[in-house]
C-alpha cells in the first residue's frame, strides 16, 4: 500500500505512514466504512485497531538516528547522576567518621628541631618529615564525647566547641582505638617531630604562627584562666590553630633527653623505651616563654591534667 503524501511502500495492515505519521487508506478503495464504531473492514476483514506510529503523527520529518543519540546520552546522565550520589553519600558518611573534624594536608619537609637554649630541647638537629594530615583544631568535647559517650573535661564551662581536657595518654589511645573501630581511614597521635614541624608552619616565627602570643594563642597573660573555644586565635602558616596554648598536646613518643642527640633524620619517632610520654604547645597555665615550638614536656601516659587535650594525624 502506497502513502497518499510520501509515497512510502506498506503492507496492507498498516495504519499509519512510518515516515510521515498519515493516515492510510483502506487497502478496498471501495471500503468508505472505516471509522471508529467499526472493528473489522467489511471487506478485507483487518482489525481496525491498528498500531499507532511510535512518534507523533504530527511529525514530518521523524529522525529514526534520534534514538541512537538520546539513549547514550540518557546513560551518560544517569551514570553522571550515580556517580554524584556516590560521592555525596562518601562525603557524609566520611564527615560522620572524622566527627567534622577538618584536617589540612601538612606538606614534606626538613628543618632544625629543637634548641640549645634548654637542655630539654637540645642538642638542635635537622629533621626531615613525610607529609601528612593533621587536624586543624584540638578534639573538642563534643567530639571525644560522640565516640566515648561521657565528657571527661575538668575545664567545661567554655561549650561543647572547647578542646577535650583533663585526659591521659592511655585514654586517647582508647578513643583513637575505638575512632578506627568504625572503619575507613585510620588515625593516630602525631610523632614529636611531626608535631613540631607543624607547629612552625613553615616560618622562622617565635610562636606558632607569628611572634605575637596574643595574636595567635592562649595563655596565662590573656586566658583569664580558663580554656577557649578552639579556632578563635590566629591560625600558622598551615592553617592549623592554636599549636601554642590552650591545652597542652600529647603526642606519641616517649621522653628521653638524650634522644634528640641520636635521632635520626628521616621521620623519627621516639625512643624504643621510656615510662614517660611527651606532650607539646603550652596550655593556659603556660606563660609565652613556654608556649614556642621548642619547648618540651612529659608525664606519666596515665596522667590525666586539667590543661592536657591531643590532635590527631589522619592515616588514608
Amino acid at each position: 500500500m502506497e502513502c497518499p503524501k510520501c509515497r512510502r511502500i506498506h503492507p496492507d495492515e498498516a495504519y499509519f505512514c512510518a515516515r510521515c505519521g498519515v493516515e492510510l487508506p483502506c487497502p478496498d478503495p471501495e471500503d468508505n466504512t472505516r471509522g471508529p464504531a467499526n472493528k473489522f473492514c467489511y471487506r478485507c476483514g483487518h482489525s481496525m485497531a491498528r498500531e499507532q506510529p511510535k512518534f507523533k503523527p504530527h511529525d514530518p520529518n521523524p529522525d529514526p538516528g534520534r534514538s541512537k543519540v538520546r539513549k547514550p546520552l540518557l546513560w551518560f546522565l544517569g551514570v553522571t547522576l550515580v556517580g554524584w550520589l556516590g560521592v555525596m553519600a562518601w562525603y557524609y558518611l566520611s564527615q560522620d567518621q572524622y566527627l567534622n573534624m577538618k584536617f589540612v594536608i601538612v606538606p614534606q619537609g626538613c628543618f632544625q628541631m629543637g634548641s640549645d637554649d634548654s637542655p630539654r630541647s637540645a642538642p638542635r638537629h635537622e629533621v626531615c618529615v613525610d607529609w601528612f594530615y593533621m587536624s586543624q583544631h584540638e578534639v573538642t568535647q563534643t567530639q571525644w564525647e560522640s565516640v566515648m559517650g561521657h565528657n571527661p573535661s575538668s575545664l567545661n564551662t567554655c561549650g561543647e566547641n572547647c578542646p577535650v581536657n583533663g585526659i591521659s595518654w592511655e585514654q586517647v589511645q582508647l578513643f583513637i582505638n575505638k575512632l578506627n573501630a568504625r572503619g575507613g581511614d585510620k588515625f593516630r597521635l602525631p610523632t614529636e617531630a611531626e608535631w613540631e614541624y607543624a607547629c612552625r608552619g613553615g616560618a622562622k616565627q617565635r610562636y606558632c604562627g607569628g611572634d605575637d602570643p596574643d595574636l595567635v594563642a592562649w595563655h596565662t597573660d590573656n586566658a583569664r584562666g580558663d580554656i577557649h573555644p578552639v579556632g578563635q586565635k590566629t591560625p600558622n602558616g598551615f592553617q592549623l590553630f592554636d599549636m601554642s596554648g590552650n591545652v597542652w598536646e600529647w603526642v606519641s613518643d616517649r621522653h628521653d633527653e638524650r634522644y634528640y642527640a641520636i635521632s635520626p633524620k628521616s621521620n623519627p619517632k621516639g625512643p624504643l623505651e621510656g615510662a614517660l610520654r611527651v606532650f607539646r604547645g603550652g596550655s593556659i597555665k603556660s606563660s609565652p616563654e613556654f608556649i614556642q615550638p621548642t619547648q618540651r614536656n612529659s608525664g606519666d601516659p596515665r596522667s590525666n591534667f586539667g590543661d592536657l587535650g591531643f590532635r590527631l594525624v589522619r592515616i588514608p
